[in-house]
């Protein structure tokens, strides 16, 4: 992977109070006039309360240089109070995303009908739910305008945020205290049927999105198990789901110099460039190759 890449163009597509939201947008070089490109969008994880979009600008640069919009998002974190940014907030500024880039689409060089997202982590869960999960709009923006995704690539995504402790996340207030008292770790009624709602596996549907999604065989934060389930129920529907069980892999896989080495990176982006490719939207071969001798190591935990 080239170390040295030039800055985005950052535009804010959206204000909440006194915050500004980015696309960070990488374009392809020397496309004729008028011509549109697929886009590639990518969402970062950090537990929908931490982490940036510079993340996946490694990625969206790589695709930029492959023909595509490069693109990677903001979007509001979620915080402690309860009545603070939720999970719901967090999907709903990603809707707000992808309208914008439909709606901007011809000065931005995009073809409206094929945007993909990528997604890792909770950013995966964003992802997948941008392609299932109905609601969670911002009145403000043009609801005319579709919000879903044309493909979706998801890196060991959150799916079901029923399970486990990732309930928790919708309960919020104290119950993310690192040493949380267990009484307040008890969703109610609410919460779970919030939890549904924001589930991607249990909003499964005929006619999404087709899908690759890759998980880590070794990750001890999320569970594989919930992509098991998930390809299942979404390949029951219908709907297309390459599934990519990582024998090797941890959490994070997809990120650069965090938890993967550089050729292990490499290999997994260049599976999503043959998945774009299998989608018809990329022509030749993935031109990605590792550094020699390699930018980085695994991270050192």
């Amino acid at each position: 992977m080239t170390p040295g890449r030039p800055a985005p163009e950052s535009i804010v597509f959206k204000r909440v109070g006194e915050q500004e939201l980015m696309i960070h947008v990488y374009r392809p070089a020397n496309v004729p006039t008028g011509e549109r490109r697929p886009a590639l969008v990518g969402i970062h994880g950090g537990a929908w309360r931490a982490g940036g979009a510079d993340v996946f600008f490694p990625h969206a640069a790589y695709f930029a240089a492959r023909g595509f919009v490069g693109v990677s998002i903001d979007y509001r974190l979620l915080t402690q109070p309860l009545d603070g940014v939720s999970m719901g907030d967090c999907l709903t500024d990603c809707k707000s995303a992808i309208r914008y880039l439909r709606a901007h689409a011809a000065e931005l060089g995009i073809d409206p009908a094929r945007i993909a997202v990528i997604g890792d982590s909770a950013g995966g869960h964003l992802a997948a739910a941008l392609g299932t999960v109905p609601g969670f709009d911002d009145p403000a923006d043009d609801l005319a305008i579709n919000a879903t995704p044309d493909a979706m690539i998801l890196c060991n995504p959150i799916v079901d945020v029923t399970e486990g402790g990732w309930i928790n996340f919708i309960i919020r207030g104290p119950s993310l205290d690192k040493k949380a008292d267990p009484s307040t770790q008890i969703p109610t009624p609410a919460h779970l049927e919030l939890g549904r709602q924001l589930s991607p596996l249990h909003q499964v549907r005929a006619g999404q999105p087709p899908a690759l999604l890759m998980h880590g065989l070794k990750d001890r934060i999320v569970t594989p198990e919930q992509a098991r389930q998930f390809d299942a129920a979404y390949r029951a529907a219908g709907n297309r789901c390459d599934l990519v069980l990582l024998p090797d892999a941890s959490h994070a896989f997809i990120m650069t110099k965090y938890r993967a080495t550089e050729p292990e990176v490499v290999a997994d982006i260049r599976r999503v460039d043959e998945f774009l490719i299998s989608l018809g939207w990329l022509a030749g071969p993935p031109t990605l190759t590792s550094s020699e001798p390699p930018a980085w190591t695994k991270k050192k935990k």
